[in-house]
């Protein structure tokens, strides 16, 4: 394996630069998702290498148990379960690279158009959800593999009983046939070679299997959170824009207000001045009347008086 298909997900740059451009564009949670499945996505390429490891361990296994210990036919049946196994294996591995590549590649086509249209570009990453049908094709690849794995584990601890109590019956022969007493071995935990070489790690690749699955699982409901949270973002980031807009006409309609309540005195002036003089001018006229009367009565005093 190569450096570059052995580097993971997380480690890539172009995938470093889109989370640092989702956290410094305020999207912090979007970026939280987007590194988690890539951590998924990493994880379930150490969980492929386990399996792997443990199949050459099978298959060493094999290979190394001597001909008396098991009948030509039996380690062909063998040999034809860990062989299915692999094969699974092979085709869960394939999934995986494949969504290792659109990974990449959407991250990439993101990044690059968010350095051109900025923040709204990174609303792609929903895109993310895309790979949501890989990963469902591979979680139904893992159950199937995982049922055939019971059946296998199944059959070989039954072939694996079949032989070691087989052994102890012909072992007990012997020791009859030598006039010594019978040995009770189900008061003896005793495995047999199969146990070792096929059953034991069976169970290890079986196990990982579910692990997988569960890490499967987890990866789809993340795809599904990521998509949720980008359309949450998208709508309030549109509401603040909408809020933004209708504020224009807003403070357009207060200065207008303001406009006319500091024209308002200037018109009202004239006509407070108006009025004023309206008033002064009517105190005018009564004090002519009044002294008019009372030169009047001075006058009629004078004539009464001669």
């Amino acid at each position: 394996m190569d450096m570059e298909a052995g580097k993971t997900l997380t480690n890539e740059e172009v995938i470093r630069e889109l989370l640092e451009l989702l956290k410094k564009n305020a999207m912090k949670e979007q970026a939280n998702d987007v590194f988690e499945i890539c951590s998924y996505v990493d994880g379930l390429e150490k969980k492929i290498d386990s399996m792997t490891e443990e199949l050459t361990n099978m298959q060493n296994q094999i290979k190394e148990m001597q001909e008396d210990t098991l009948v030509n036919n039996v380690k062909k049946a063998l040999a034809e379960a860990r062989e299915r196994l692999n094969t699974r294996c092979e085709q869960i591995k394939s999934q995986v690279s494949e969504v290792k590549a659109q990974v990449k590649s959407t991250a990439k086509s993101i990044v690059d158009e968010a350095k051109a249209k900025g923040r709204a570009a990174l609303y792609r990453v929903s895109e993310f959800l895309g790979i949501k049908k890989r990963l469902l094709d591979i979680r139904e690849n893992v159950r199937g593999a995982i049922k055939t794995t019971d059946k296998d584990i199944a059959k070989t601890a039954l072939l694996a009983k079949g032989f070691r109590e087989a052994g102890q019956t012909v072992a007990n022969a012997f020791r009859t046939f030598a006039d010594k007493p019978e040995v009770d071995y189900s008061r003896k935990e005793q495995k047999h070679p199969i146990t070792k070489a096929v059953l034991a790690p069976m169970k290890a690749v079986k196990k990982i299997l579910v692990s997988m699955e569960l890490h499967l699982d987890a990866s789809i409901n993340k795809l599904d959170n990521l998509a949720m949270n980008v359309q949450l973002d998208k709508e309030e980031h549109m509401e603040n824009v909408k809020e933004q807009e209708q504020t224009e006409p807003e403070r357009a309609e207060t200065e207008r207000v303001e406009a006319e309540i500091v024209y308002s005195p200037m018109v009202a002036e004239p006509q407070e001045y108006q009025y004023n003089a309206d008033a002064f001018e009517a105190r005018g006229v009564d004090e002519v009347k009044q002294e008019a009367a009372h030169k009047e009565v001075s006058k009629v005093r004078e004539d009464k008086a001669r």
